[in-house]
């Protein structure tokens, strides 16, 4: 059986490098383990070859506890269920013609979705977040128009924050969970002067808050 396994991945490994995959697909396949760790290489091509396919199926990652499906994939893109509690997401960040990072959005539901951003370049080595992104707290959900001493009492209150983050073309969207952690009524006291959404704009590689 081992066998066998070596031999499919030695030949989609000759059709990919036949130029069979590229764009965000090449770098999937490539991913050392750290993000795609219960996913062999043989299964992301099997995944990739699925995609589109009427006659596909969902694959059983390689803990064998969940399916796993792409749900999205174009040359700059892809967004994949890795397990029926996380999704992640991969897209391609074109500082220059010579310079391409790989943005990757981890998220995980437990069961309120909260959300990690990570940079790599193209040998997958992780790159300093702080250089693309300053990374949304739960302050920028925060409107100027909320009273300070409500803002204080809301902080207060809260014990924890969700943040979730996706992409929508060429933006990326974060949205915070906050309203889960409160009960009842509570909420809607301060849900006139939060943000439904922060949306940050993606130019050469960096995000801007609009």
């Amino acid at each position: 059986m081992k066998k066998i396994s070596v031999l499919i991945t030695a030949i989609m490994a000759l059709a990919f490098s036949a130029g069979a995959y590229d764009g965000v697909s090449k770098f999937f396949v490539e991913e050392n383990g750290d993000i795609f760790n219960s996913i062999t290489v043989p299964t992301r091509y099997e995944l990739i070859n699925n995609f589109g396919r009427a006659d596909k199926t969902d694959l059983f990652n390689d803990l064998r506890t969940d399916e796993t499906r792409i749900l999205a994939l174009n040359d700059e893109y892809m967004k994949i269920a890795t397990s029926s509690a996380q999704t992640v997401e991969m897209k391609l960040l074109h500082k220059s013609k010579r310079d391409t990072v790989i943005a990757v959005i981890e998220t995980v539901a437990t069961p309120y979705k909260d959300s990690r951003i990570t940079f790599y370049n193209t040998k997958w080595q992780k790159l300093d977040a702080a250089k693309f992104i300053k990374t949304p707290t739960f302050d920028d959900f925060i409107l100027p128009s909320m009273p300070k001493d409500m803002r204080n009492d809301l902080v207060s209150s809260l014990m924890m924050t969700m943040i979730e983050l996706h992409f929508e073309g060429d933006t990326l969207v974060a949205e915070c969970n906050a309203n889960n952690f409160f009960m009842g009524e509570d909420f809607k006291t301060f849900q006139p002067y939060l943000a439904k959404k922060v949306v940050y704009t993606i130019k050469n590689g960096t995000f801007k808050k609009k």
